[in-house]
């Protein structure tokens, strides 16, 4: 039994919004560009051999026990986040002081706060069967106890930064899988990650 589907429709009917990369507007570029500034692909494939804009990937670190004791391995393994729709959101600290006598206030910049990224999208297998191998990786990425690497060229303007020592590197805060009815081989999913700000301590005593 084939279930026809749009994409579109479904990430407006789950995450109450349209997403403007489920509806692309292709120009006519005779030599389009492939890749950011930074060397990060424009372009993916899907596993039917689609192009996509943006493609999103995650490399994080896998520890499995031996069987033997508390022993286990380490494995870093990638993995491309399917359908992949991102925004990102930040704030500044900012101290307000009140001026004597004097309307207004004095504000002072104390720091721009983490950058917050909500990736949304779906996992789908093309043999019409429930995506649990996807499933279980994204539950491997979450349980991840460190940090992890998001590539992706839109979140390298915010991470590769000289001031970020030009880590992508990111914590996975929550994960989520909203309810699904009547489409088995169809999963969305929403991460949501938090920049990792490394920090170099200074020993001044």
């Amino acid at each position: 039994m084939t279930t026809s589907f749009s994409l579109s429709t479904l990430y407006d009917h789950y995450f109450g919004e349209q997403a403007d990369p489920f509806n692309p507007k292709y120009d006519s570029v005779p030599q389009p560009i492939l890749n950011s500034s930074k060397g990060t692909p424009y372009y993916g494939y899907d596993t039917r051999g689609r192009q996509y804009f943006l493609p999103a990937v995650i490399t994080y670190e896998l520890n499995t026990p031996t069987g033997v004791g508390t022993d286990s391995f380490s494995e870093v393994k990638k993995y491309t986040l399917p359908y992949p729709v991102i925004s990102i959101t930040s704030k500044k600290t900012i101290v307000e002081t009140t001026l004597t006598e004097r309307g207004g206030s004095v504000k002072e910049l104390i720091n721009v706060q983490d950058y917050d990224i909500v990736i949304k999208g779906f996992l789908y297998n093309y043999n019409n069967q429930f995506p649990e191998a996807d499933v279980a990786t994204l539950l491997e990425i979450f349980k991840s106890p460190g940090a992890v690497q998001l590539q992706n060229a839109l979140t390298d303007i915010f991470l590769l930064h000289a001031d970020r020592k030009g880590s992508d590197s990111v914590v996975v805060k929550d994960l989520s899988f909203p309810e699904v009815k009547g489409i088995k081989n169809v999963k969305p999913y929403q991460l949501t990650l938090s920049s990792d700000a490394i920090f170099n301590l200074v020993d001044i005593g």
